[in-house]
């Protein structure tokens, strides 16, 4: 038997000595107009997040700048308390960064929670299969260097989520025990990990519930998770208890503890989160850990309620998290909450802040319209008056408590966490030292006899002088480039789409590859050496693919790495004078690969550097 807590207790005391550090001001786009709505916006949100210091100053541990202005004097009254929720991890530390708006990173996750709360009053909710990706997936590990690798990512994660101390209560999910450490796993990246309807996880020392105490005064929160029956059949996991007759023993039991809130982690699909609703509980909120399909693993699905339970859904790889602020009225409550069916919901400023950016670029185009409607217009402005004012002065909660639901998309335009930052950073050196040294003469297999190897696009060259040149200007030539600017270079997770032949016979290896880096010819036209000895036979091009299959591409331009591929708008960029063009001819007009990325980059507010 081990005991869990006994780790995550050191590193509790570990965090508890970091120095905090001072907040940075987010740079602010371009444009008149733009830096206006940001600077009303700033106001408004420092407006609304003030009161969560409680009548005193605060600074964002996390960036530098001015620390956040108090609450005024009219509305101390108002206790705030943030909540963050997140789907599973899957062992995710960084997105691909190839897609038009790469989501995820842990430094930018942390840095919204470290700068949209105070330690004090927050708390995080992890739902489990933080630790190691899905085993059926596209990026499970398969060797021991992929396992070692993900264990890396492992440690990692756990020691910033550790670091929030008594700030995060944590799930059990099936993919924390599938490495080669199984049960062991919870105690060597040991979390304040809950799970109420696993009776063999419960002797190992898990507790079916915890209750954190959150601001001043305190607001008692219990938190429980309970796993879907359908991993009962995961030997590991041993047998599974009812998930509702679980949840209704816990949350009577964190109520008799003195639970003002309480909290479950569904660990398991919505309808699991609909069916532990509709039981009727009595707890307050569930958080939702396996989102469906591949929008709401990315960006959650907006929050609802059902029966008398908050159902919340965040998107997986902490790529959105949904953030609740709780404001109270101690004085209309002071015996407690209210019941959750009674809070009053508010819009986030966020909202509000898109609608008015909406409306400008709406107001923008009429305004040089002589053809437009005058009263339109007019009434177009008054609306841009009242969402201003709506900004600028909330208006006041009318309930006890008063609820903002929020999914936050986690993007390179939020703030950084300083030590989220550096422990990432430090994790791409080592891992790129520890591959180089595991990789350094390893190579693909030898072709078997009498068949082709891979050449190298300098060989192309020599007869398809016109063919390389159209090459040259393509994203895929750059494409190996992308990883050294990130020192990802030997990243088992990217390497293999950035080479050419990975792990072919013949092809490419992670550190040798040198003739063979980047997406060259031989990735679409196969092996080339036969056909360099003896380019045609029978007056045909011999022993090489003209027309390369979409099927090829797939393999790497996947929806999750490759958001706005289109295989004939992809392959305009590719052929062309020189390389193809019949084939460019027989494509016509229509939109280009580079045209899709750009109208995703706008759409995305900006591009963002490789992670």
């Amino acid at each position: 038997m081990f005991t869990p807590l006994r780790r995550f207790d050191a590193v509790k005391n570990r965090a508890s000595s970091m120095t905090p550090r001072a907040p940075r001001s987010p740079s602010a786009p371009s444009g008149a107009r733009r830096r206006a709505w940001l600077a009303v916006l700033s106001c408004s949100f420092a407006a609304a997040t003030a009161c969560a210091a409680c009548g005193t100053r605060s600074t964002n541990p996390t960036s530098g700048g001015a620390p956040h202005e108090t609450q005024t004097p009219a509305k101390q009254q108002r206790q705030v308390v943030d909540l963050f929720a997140f789907g599973r991890v899957l062992g995710t530390v960084a997105p691909c960064g190839c897609t038009t708006e790469p989501l995820g990173g842990v430094q930018y996750a942390f840095g919204y929670i470290e700068s949209r709360s105070t330690p004090a009053s927050r708390l995080v909710i992890e739902p489990g299969s933080l630790l190691f990706p899905d085993p059926a997936g596209g990026e499970a590990p398969t060797d021991e260097a992929s396992w070692a690798q993900a264990e890396q990512r492992a440690s990692l994660l756990t020691n910033r989520l550790g670091a929030l101390g008594d700030g995060l209560v944590s799930g059990v999910g099936p993919f924390d025990v599938s490495s080669s450490e199984g049960l062991k796993a919870l105690e060597r990246w040991a979390l304040p990990r809950v799970v109420a309807n696993a009776p063999k996880l419960a002797e190992l020392g898990l507790p079916g519930h915890r209750v954190a105490k959150v601001g001043d005064p305190a607001l008692t929160i219990g938190v429980t998770a309970v796993l879907s029956p359908e991993f009962a059949k995961s030997a590991i996991l041993g047998p599974l208890d009812s998930p509702v007759e679980a949840l209704k023993r816990e949350v009577s039991s964190m109520k008799s503890a003195g639970a003002d809130l309480t909290v479950a982690i569904a660990h398991g699909p919505s309808s699991l989160a609909e069916s532990l609703a509709d039981a009727n509980t009595g707890v307050d909120i569930i958080v939702v850990a396996i989102p469906v399909g591949l929008e709401r693993s990315r960006v959650g699905k907006p929050v609802g309620r059902r029966g008398s339970a908050w159902i919340l859904e965040p998107g997986e790889k902490l790529q959105s998290v949904t953030h609740l602020r709780l404001e109270i009225d101690r004085k209309a409550a002071p015996e407690g909450l209210p019941p959750a069916t009674e809070w009053e919901r508010r819009t986030p400023t966020s909202a509000r802040a898109r609608e008015l950016e909406r409306l400008d670029k709406k107001l923008e185009g009429l305004r040089g319209d002589v053809a437009a409607d005058p009263n339109f217009v007019a009434r177009l402005e008054r609306e841009r008056e009242q969402l201003v004012s709506a900004i600028e002065n909330p208006p006041a909660p009318k309930a006890a408590v008063a609820a903002t639901f929020e999914q936050v998309k986690i993007t390179c335009h939020l703030e950084v966490d300083a030590p989220a930052k550096e422990a990432l950073a430090s994790y791409d050196g080592a891992l790129a030292q520890q591959n180089r040294e595991r990789f350094t003469g390893v190579r693909p297999p030898e072709p078997a006899p009498g068949e082709p190897s891979y050449v190298g696009v300098e060989e192309c060259a020599n007869c398809h002088t016109e063919a390389h040149e159209q090459w040259l200007t393509t994203r895929h030539a750059g494409a190996y480039k992308t990883l050294t600017d990130a020192n990802k270079e030997f990243d088992l997770t990217c390497v293999g789409c950035h080479v050419t032949g990975f792990r072919e016979p013949g092809g490419a290896e992670v550190v040798e590859n040198a003739e063979l880096q980047s997406v060259q010819c031989e990735q679409c036209h196969g092996p080339g050496s036969v056909h360099a000895e003896e380019p045609e036979k029978h007056g045909k091009p011999n022993a090489i693919t003209l027309h390369t299959p979409k099927t090829v591409c797939d393999g790497c331009h996947t929806p999750e790495h490759s958001d706005t591929f289109e295989y004939a708008a992809y392959l305009r960029d590719i052929v062309g004078e020189g390389h193809g063009p019949e084939a460019r001819a027989k494509l016509g007009d229509g939109p280009t690969g580079r045209a899709l990325r750009q109208a995703g980059f706008e759409k995305a507010g900006g591009s963002c550097m490789k992670h």
